[in-house]
């Protein structure tokens, strides 16, 4: 466990929204861990973080480690959006299917309307 200051994030040049946000979150420092950075996962630019405090090392493997989980994340967001395109134009066809039937039922009970009027005034 590491301490993390938040005179540390403004020796940094941390933005003001994320200082402000470190500073309600924990106030002056924060005792650092996998289960309080996981707790606060998507509160903080963890990329801009580990930029600034890892080694180079640590860096490299943070980064390997993201990289990783990016491609996870653009394939299960691919597959979902091709379900997805997939169940709209499905549903898509149909709402089109019921719409025009019910527009042709609609024209042929106007058309047979007017005919029955019109054939009464005459």
């Amino acid at each position: 466990m590491r301490i993390l200051t938040l005179k540390t994030l403004e020796s940094l040049d941390a933005c003001l929204t994320q200082r402000d946000l470190f500073r309600s979150k924990f106030g002056d420092f924060v005792k650092v861990n996998e289960s309080l950075c996981e707790s606060v996962a998507s509160d903080f630019g963890w990329d801009w973080a580990a930029s600034r405090l890892l080694s180079s090392s640590a860096l490299a493997e943070y980064e390997r480690v993201c990289a990783s989980a990016w491609a996870e994340y653009r394939r299960v967001r691919d597959s979902a959006l091709a379900e997805y395109e997939r169940v709209r134009d499905s549903a898509l066809a149909e709402y089109r299917r019921v719409r025009d039937s019910a527009w042709a039922e609609y024209e042929r009970a106007c058309a047979i309307t007017f005919g029955r009027l019109y054939c009464v005034e005459g």
